[in-house]
């Protein structure tokens, strides 16, 4: 995931954003990551809420609500 878009994201903006990217997760073998390392502009807050959404949505079977991409595969 791009970093730079947790420093200048809304938390409703990084919530669409992770959870539309772990769409990608759907086929098992995906791992959440930074595309690389995390700045000094992104916030604790915000750095906290990316890890707290992954923990929470990234789990088997996947529940992406809104954010869920149908035909995947």
């Amino acid at each position: 995931m791009n970093v730079m878009e947790w420093a200048d994201c809304s938390q409703d903006e990084l919530k669409a954003i992770v959870l539309r990217k772990l769409n990608a997760a759907k086929g098992g073998g995906y791992i959440f990551q930074s595309d690389h390392s995390v700045p000094s502009n992104v916030s604790g807050q915000s750095y906290d809420y990316v890890v707290q959404l992954v923990r929470e949505f990234g789990r088997y079977p996947l529940r992406l609500g809104e954010f869920d991409i149908e035909d995947m595969y």
